[in-house]
């Protein structure tokens, strides 16, 4: 798995304006995700992710996990990109998306059972 393809997969969505957007759209989406989860967890999220999806990337600049909803961390992204929920949900499944493929299956089921209920619901929707 090639970051070029997060890129690709997000700078496809109709409402992003261009490649730099996806970016950092992509790098938000996950930087949250892994400051929902523990440190042990976050580190097995982005260790199966291509550079620049680093742990010390996504999360290293957090002083603490942060404790938001699945409903707030939609929110997030929607404030920070300009969209409406509906976008903001849709980014947040195309990210999630491309990250399961470059995760596998097993890492997978294993951080849905450390996420609460409602983020491992958008996590396996996705």
């Amino acid at each position: 798995m090639e970051y070029e393809d997060f890129i690709r997969a997000v700078a496809e969505l109709d409402f992003i304006q261009d490649e730099e957007e996806a970016d950092s759209a992509v790098k938000a989406a996950l930087g949250i995700l892994a400051s929902r989860l523990d440190e042990e967890e976050a580190r097995k999220l982005t260790e199966y992710m291509p550079n620049p999806l680093t742990y010390e990337k996504l999360r290293g600049h957090q002083l603490a996990d942060l404790d938001l909803t699945a409903e707030e961390f939609i929110s997030e992204i929607a404030d920070q990109f300009g969209l409406n929920d509906d976008q903001a949900q849709e980014l947040v499944s195309t990210v999630l998306q491309v990250a399961k493929e470059a995760i596998g299956y097993e890492t997978i089921v294993e951080l849905e059972r450390h996420l609460p209920e409602d983020w491992a619901e958008v996590f396996e929707n996705a």
